[in-house]
């Protein structure tokens, strides 16, 4: 079987979609899972679990995202690994994934940053809006 999620920073983040995250908890050494998804699971979880959504609205976008990554750098820096997903892991997970390379300093601006993200993840799709928003933080 074909591996669907991707490595953001070597050994410590990755990310996906909510249908991967059973798989990579069990073949990764996961300390949280990171939701980014509007609606998130209402059943408890056998792992750690936060759900921090992107917003849909404009207006809240930027917001969410800042949220968010706050969450994950906080985590990445306690030496927790995480997973980062959304329903497909190529729209909302991706966004996140700008926004912690970013934070994390990896990227030294937004677009090499989604580069970077293309680069392991093909289909990584983020969306004008949230193009916006990321432009409102990091600009």
């Amino acid at each position: 079987m074909d591996q669907k999620y991707n490595e953001l920073v070597k050994g410590r983040i990755f990310i996906g979609g909510a249908e991967d995250t059973e798989v990579v908890v069990v073949n990764e050494p996961i300390d949280v899972v990171v939701d980014v998804r509007v609606k998130g699971r209402d059943e408890a979880t056998p792992y750690n679990y936060i759900h921090t959504p992107i917003a849909d609205e404009s207006k809240k976008i930027a917001e969410s995202i800042q949220t968010g990554v706050k969450k994950v750098v906080e985590a990445y820096q306690q030496g927790e690994n995480v997973y980062i997903h959304c329903g497909s892991g190529n729209g909302r997970a991706s966004v996140m994934a700008v926004a912690t390379l970013m934070e994390l300093g990896h990227a030294k601006n937004l677009e090499d940053a989604e580069l970077m993200i293309k680069a392991i993840r093909p289909t990584a799709n983020v969306r004008t809006n949230m193009k916006e928003a990321l432009t409102k933080l990091y600009k």
